[in-house]
C-alpha cells in the first residue's frame, strides 16, 4: 500500500503530502526527522539500527551518530513520546531502535471514500501543542476495542475543568479511529437554551454524510431534524418514536461497517431533554455497537442539576466508565513545553515549568495562554540556536498575570476595529454568524472578515468555512464580563432586532435566542418581546418533546406578562401546566386549573378545552377519591360542546375522575367517550378512549365489556402503527387476561409489553412493567425474583413520583412474606399504610389478616366491625380486599360476615382476584373459604374444585398449594386419605418453593391426621 498514510496514537503520517498530522492539523517536523520516522514506520517488525538510519536517511553525506539521536529526539517530540515510558518508539541497548506503537495503513484511493472529514469542532486546532493523557486515550482505546468486539454500546463520561483539555482529547482520539468509525459531534451551548442540541447537530451531520441511514427514519426524528412534530394528544409517544428511532438509526449506522463514535460536549449547559435521551441511550442501545463520549464540567453545576441524576443513573450500567481529567503533572507540563519549543527544556525551561503549573495547576489551556502571552510580550523568546530562554527577573518573581488577564491584554493588542468585532460577538455567544456578525456593526461581511483575521490569526478564534468561534468558553467570557453593562444590554437588543428582522414572524427553533437577547436587553421596552418569544420558545420546545425546557421558557413569560386576566397569560398557563405534565411534575395540576379557571373568566372555550385534557396522567388521579376540581373544569368544558374528538377524550378523562362515585355516572361518561371516539372516526382518539373508559371500568362485573372495548382499542392502535399505543394496551390486555385466568395470553402481552419497556422512555411504563416482571415471578414460585423485581419497581416508581408506587410495593411485599411467613417483619408498615388511607377496605382486610397470623384475634375481630363488601370507592382493590376478609373470616369462624361475601365471590367464582400489582388467585378458593365457614361443605368441595383449576391454568404452585391445604382441612374429618394426599402434595411444593407458610400450615394438619 505504497502512498497510504501511516495511522498511530491519533496521529497521520501521510506520505504522498510529506506531513505528519495530529488531528487533522499539521504537526511541524523537518524532513530528516520525517524519514527517520517514515523508515522506522515501514520497518517496525524489526529493530533498525543506527548505521542503517544513517545510511537510509543521510545516504553518502558525513554525519556523526549524535545526528541520529538529536532526529529522533526531535521525532520524540513531535509524537509525543519524550518521556521514559517509549510508548511508540523503543530504543534497543547497543543495537538501535523499533517503532513499536500500533500502526494501521488505509489504501489512499479508498480513505476519501471510507472515511469522512472529522466534524469542525473536532478538526479544529487545539492550541499549541497536545501532549500525556496516556492513561485517558488508552482507557477510550480499550472502550472503542470493546465495542467492535462485543458489538454493544460503550459510554464514557468524561469531566474535567474549563480549558482541561476534555474536547482536545476527543479530538485526538476521534483522529485516531477516524478510518474505521463514523465520527459524529454535537455541543451544548450556554444560554442558548435549543431542545436536544447536541443530538440535532449529530443527527443533521449524519443526515448529510449518511442520508440514507436517515431517510426512512425522517418522520420518528423530525424534531432533531426541524419537523415539526406537534402531536395532536400528548407527546409520549412522540418521544417514544423519537428515542426509538435515534436507536435504530444508531444501530442501521453500524450496519454499514463502522459503528458510531458519538461526542457530546459541555453536558453541564444541556437541557433536560438532551441528558433524558442521553439516558435512554445509555439504559436502552446496550446491543448496539456505539461509543458515546460526553464531556462536562463537574466544578459547573451543584447538586440540583439534572446531570447529577444522569450520572448517578448511569454509574449503575454496565458499559460505563468515568475519566476525571485533572491538570497536567510535572513530566506533562515538561513535554508541553518541549513538543512547542521543540527542544528539551534546560534548567531553565524546568523552572519556567514550576512558575506555569504553580500558576495553572497544569491546565493545558491556560499553560499554553500564558506561553503565548509571554512570547508576544517578550518575556521569554528563542536564542539563535532555536533554544528558549526567560529573563532572570521572571524566573526569580513568577508570572505576571493571570489566565483572564492574559486573554484581555491578548485582544487589546489586536487594535480597536477587532476589539470592537470580537465585543459584539461575545454577545452573540461562542459560535457566530459572519453575516449576522457585519450586520451589527453596519458593513460588508468582507469588511468583518478582516477585523477578525487577526483574532483567528492569534488563535482567540477559529475559522471553520465561514462559521466562526471562539477556541474556548473563556475568551467570550472574558470579553462578556469587560462589557459596560449598559452597553451589553444595547448589544443585545440590537442582536434581537436583526433576529427578528432576518427570521420572520415564525421564529421556530431560534425563539429561544431570540427571547434570551430581549430578556438581557435595555428595559422595559424589551418585556412585551420578551414575553413574546419566551412563549414561543415554550411552544416550539413543546411540540419538540422537550417538556422540561418548555417550563424554563413559559415561566419566563408568566413573569414577563403584565399582570391581569390576558390570553396570553392563559395561553401561557396551558402550556406550562401541559410540558410540566409531560415532565412528571405534580404541580402541573395547580397550573392547569388555575389555566381553566382563567379560561372560564376570559370566556375562552378553546382554552377551556384544552386545559381540562391536558390535566389527566392517563390513569386515575387518587385511587378511591375523586378530584371534584377537576372534575368541575371538565363538567364546564364538556358543556362547551367541543368537536367528536376532544368531547370523546373529555367524557373518557371524566369517566376515570369519577371511578368512585355513582357507578351510573361512570356508566354515562364512559358510553358517551366510546361514541364520540367512534363519530371522530380517528383511532389514535379511540385507542386513548379505550384506554382510559377501560381503565374506569375496572371491576370484574364489567369484565366482558372491558374486554369488547379492549379488542376494538388493540385493532384502533394497530391501524395507526403507533407501537406506543400497542403498548399501552398491553397492560389492559394482561390485566384483563390475569382476571380471566389466561396465563398463556398473560406471557403473550407481557412479551409485548417488555419489548414496549425495553424502548419507552417513560418512567411510567418502566415502573409498572417492573411490578408486572414482580407479579409473573411470584407465580412462577420465585419469591427472590419476586421481590428483586418489586424492590426495583419501589425505587423506579419513587424516582418518578408515581403516586401509587409504595401502594404496589407494600402489596407485593406483603404477599412475598406471607409465603415466607415472615409477616411479623410487615405489621408495622401495614399499620401506617392503613393509617393513611384509613376507608379503603383492602388495606383493612389485610391488616386484619396480619393480625390473625401473629396471634392478635382480639385486633383482628375489631376491623372486621368495619367489613363493607362494597366496592368503597376503589374497584381495582374490590376482589383482594373481598379475598383476605374470606380468610379473615374463615380463621376467626364469623359465619355471618362470611355470608355476606358468597354472593359477591360466587358471582365471579371463575375468575382470578387481582389489583393490577398484585394477585390473590383464584376467586373460587375465596368462597370456598367462605362456604365452609358458614357450613355449606359440599359447595365449598366444589368451589376448591374449581380454584385449582383456574390456579393450575394459572401456572401458580403457591395458589394451588394453598388450595390443596384449605381443601384438605375441609374433607380431614370425612375423607382423611385424600386430605392426606392433597396436603402432601401441597407440603411436597411448599419444600421446594420455598413456600414456608404453606408448609407450616401443612405439616399442622398432617399431625392431625396422623
Amino acid at each position: 500500500m505504497e502512498g497510504a498514510p501511516y495511522r498511530f496514537d491519533g496521529f497521520e503520517l501521510d506520505t504522498s503530502l510529506y506531513e505528519l498530522r495530529l488531528a487533522g492539523k499539521r504537526v511541524p517536523l523537518e524532513p530528516r526527522a520525517f524519514d527517520v520516522l517514515l523508515h522506522l514506520m515501514r520497518n517496525r517488525d524489526r529493530v533498525v539500527s543506527k548505521e542503517e538510519l544513517l545510511d537510509s536517511v543521510w545516504g553518502d553525506r558525513f554525519v556523526t551518530d549524535a545526528a541520529v539521536t538529536t532526529v529522533l529526539r526531535a521525532v520524540r517530540l513531535a509524537i509525543g513520546d519524550a518521556g521514559k515510558e517509549q510508548r511508540l518508539i523503543r530504543t534497543v541497548y547497543r543495537r538501535g531502535y523499533q517503532f513499536i506503537g500500533p500502526v494501521t495503513q488505509t489504501p489512499a484511493s479508498s480513505a476519501a471514500g471510507d472515511a469522512a472529514a472529522l466534524p469542525a469542532r473536532l478538526a479544529m486546532s487545539s492550541g499549541l501543542g497536545f501532549t500525556g493523557r496516556q492513561h485517558e486515550r488508552a482507557a477510550l482505546a480499550d472502550a472503542w476495542k470493546e465495542v467492535h468486539a462485543s458489538r454493544q454500546r460503550r459510554l464514557v463520561l468524561l469531566s474535567g475543568e474549563a480549558g482541561i483539555g476534555k474536547t482536545t482529547l476527543c479530538s485526538v482520539f476521534a483522529a485516531s479511529v477516524q478510518h474505521e468509525a463514523v465520527v459524529l459531534y454535537g455541543r451544548c451551548d450556554e444560554e442558548l437554551s435549543i431542545p436536544y442540541q447536541p443530538w440535532r447537530e449529530v443527527l443533521t451531520s449524519l443526515d448529510r454524510d449518511a442520508h440514507d441511514v436517515v431517510a426512512g427514519r425522517r418522520d420518528g426524528l423530525a424534531p432533531l431534524l426541524g419537523g415539526a412534530s406537534a402531536v395532536s394528544l400528548e407527546s409520549d409517544s412522540a418521544r417514544f418514536a423519537l428515542y426509538n428511532s435515534v436507536l435504530d438509526v444508531l444501530g442501521a449506522v453500524s450496519v454499514r461497517g463502522r459503528p458510531a463514535l458519538i461526542v457530546l460536549d459541555d453536558l453541564h449547559w444541556a437541557d433536560m431533554q438532551t441528558l433524558a435521551l442521553l439516558r435512554h441511550v445509555a439504559e436502552r442501545a446496550l446491543t448496539t455497537p456505539v461509543l458515546v463520549v460526553a464531556t462536562f464540567r463537574d466544578s459547573d453545576f451543584d447538586a440540583s442539576h439534572p446531570l447529577n441524576a444522569l450520572l448517578a443513573a448511569t454509574h449503575r450500567e454496565p458499559g460505563t466508565i468515568r475519566l476525571a481529567l485533572r491538570g497536567l503533572d510535572d513530566s506533562e507540563v515538561l513535554g508541553l513545553l518541549e513538543t512547542i519549543a521543540g527542544h528539551e527544556m534546560d534548567r531553565n525551561g524546568r523552572t519556567l515549568r514550576d512558575l506555569l503549573r504553580a500558576e495553572t495547576e497544569g491546565n493545558p489551556f491556560f499553560v499554553t495562554e500564558i506561553l503565548r502571552h509571554l512570547a508576544e510580550t517578550g518575556a521569554i523568546s528563542r536564542q539563535q540556536d532555536g533554544r528558549w530562554t526567560a529573563p532572570t527577573r521572571l524566573l526569580a518573581r513568577g508570572l505576571p498575570v493571570s489566565v483572564r488577564e492574559v486573554v484581555g491584554r491578548r485582544v487589546q493588542r489586536l487594535g480597536s476595529d477587532t476589539r470592537r468585532a470580537l465585543d459584539i460577538a461575545s454577545v452573540l455567544g461562542r459560535d457566530f454568524e459572519l453575516d449576522l456578525l457585519s450586520e451589527l456593526l453596519s458593513e460588508g461581511p468582507l469588511r468583518t472578515f478582516e477585523r477578525l483575521a487577526p483574532a483567528v490569526d492569534n488563535a482567540l478564534v477559529t475559522d471553520a468555512l465561514g462559521r466562526f468561534a471562539f477556541t474556548h468558553a473563556i475568551v467570550a467570557h472574558t470579553l462578556y464580563a469587560e462589557l459596560n453593562p449598559t452597553a451589553r444590554a444595547f448589544i443585545h437588543q440590537a442582536i434581537a432586532t436583526a433576529m427578528e428582522r432576518r427570521i420572520g414572524d415564525d421564529a421556530g427553533e431560534r425563539a429561544a435566542e431570540i427571547a434570551h437577547h430581549w430578556i438581557h436587553a435595555v428595559a422595559p421596552a424589551n418585556r412585551a418581546k420578551a414575553a413574546e418569544y419566551s412563549q414561543q420558545a415554550g411552544s416550539y420546545a413543546l411540540t419538540h418533546v422537550a417538556p422540561d425546557e418548555a417550563v424554563i421558557w413559559y415561566r419566563h413569560a408568566l413573569e414577563l406578562i403584565p399582570a391581569g386576566p390576558t390570553v396570553q397569560r392563559c395561553e401561557c398557563l396551558v402550556g406550562l401546566g401541559t410540558a410540566q405534565r409531560q415532565s412528571g411534575d405534580p404541580a402541573h395540576r395547580e397550573t392547569l386549573l388555575e389555566a381553566g379557571r382563567l379560561a372560564i373568566q376570559l370566556h375562552h372555550d378553546d382554552l377551556l378545552v384544552r386545559a381540562a385534557l391536558a390535566n389527566n396522567r392517563g390513569d386515575v388521579s387518587g385511587f378511591g377519591t375523586t378530584d371534584d376540581d377537576r372534575v368541575q373544569i371538565l363538567r364546564r368544558a364538556i358543556a362547551a360542546q367541543p368537536d367528536p374528538a376532544d368531547g370523546a377524550l373529555l367524557h373518557a378523562i371524566l369517566a376515570i375522575e369519577i371511578h368512585a362515585t355513582a357507578a351510573e355516572d361512570l356508566e354515562e361518561a364512559a358510553a358517551r367517550a366510546v361514541t364520540l371516539a367512534h363519530e371522530a372516526g380517528d383511532d389514535h382518539v379511540l385507542a386513548h378512549v379505550v384506554r382510559l373508559t377501560e381503565s374506569a371500568l375496572r371491576t370484574l362485573d364489567a369484565l366482558d365489556r372491558r374486554e369488547q372495548l379492549l379488542q376494538a382499542g388493540i385493532t384502533a392502535a394497530e391501524r395507526t402503527g403507533d407501537a406506543r399505543l400497542r403498548g399501552i394496551l398491553s397492560m389492559s390486555h394482561h390485566e384483563i387476561a390475569l382476571e380471566r385466568g389466561d396465563r398463556e395470553v398473560m406471557n403473550r402481552e407481557k412479551g409485548i409489553r417488555d419489548a414496549f419497556a425495553q424502548r419507552s422512555p417513560e418512567p411510567f411504563v418502566r415502573w409498572t412493567n417492573a411490578q408486572t416482571s414482580s407479579m409473573h415471578h411470584f407465580l412462577d414460585g420465585d419469591l427472590a425474583g419476586a421481590e428483586a423485581a418489586a424492590n426495583t419497581a419501589l425505587e423506579l416508581g419513587v424516582a418518578t413520583g408515581q403516586p401509587e408506587a409504595f401502594f404496589g410495593y407494600a402489596g407485593q411485599l406483603f404477599q412475598i412474606r406471607r409465603a415466607q411467613d415472615r409477616l411479623a417483619e410487615v405489621a408495622e408498615a401495614m399499620e401506617q399504610v392503613l393509617e393513611k388511607n384509613p376507608t379503603l377496605q383492602v388495606f383493612q382486610a389485610g391488616m386484619a389478616y396480619v393480625w390473625c397470623e401473629l396471634g392478635r384475634e382480639a385486633d383482628a375481630r375489631t376491623l372486621t366491625d368495619s367489613l363493607d363488601v362494597s366496592a368503597g370507592g376503589a374497584p381495582q382493590f374490590w376482589s383482594t380486599a373481598l379475598m383476605l376478609w374470606a380468610e379473615v373470616c374463615h380463621r376467626l369462624v364469623l359465619p355471618a360476615s362470611a355470608s355476606r361475601l358468597v354472593p359477591l365471590l360466587d358471582g365471579w367464582r371463575d375468575r382470578v382476584a387481582s389489583t393490577g400489582a398484585t394477585t390473590e388467585g383464584s376467586i373460587a378458593y375465596g368462597l370456598g373459604l367462605a362456604l365452609a365457614t358458614v357450613g355449606r361443605s359440599d359447595d365449598a368441595r366444589a368451589a376448591y374444585d374449581l380454584a385449582l383449576t383456574v390456579n393450575r391454568r394459572l401456572r401458580s404452585p403457591l395458589f394451588v398449594a394453598r388450595t390443596q391445604v384449605a381443601y384438605a382441612e375441609l374433607l380431614a374429618g370425612t375423607e382423611p386419605d385424600r386430605a392426606h394426599t392433597l396436603v402432601t402434595d401441597a407440603r411436597a411444593a411448599a419444600r421446594h418453593f420455598g413456600f414456608a407458610f404453606v408448609d407450616r400450615r401443612a405439616q399442622q394438619l398432617l399431625d392431625r391426621l396422623g
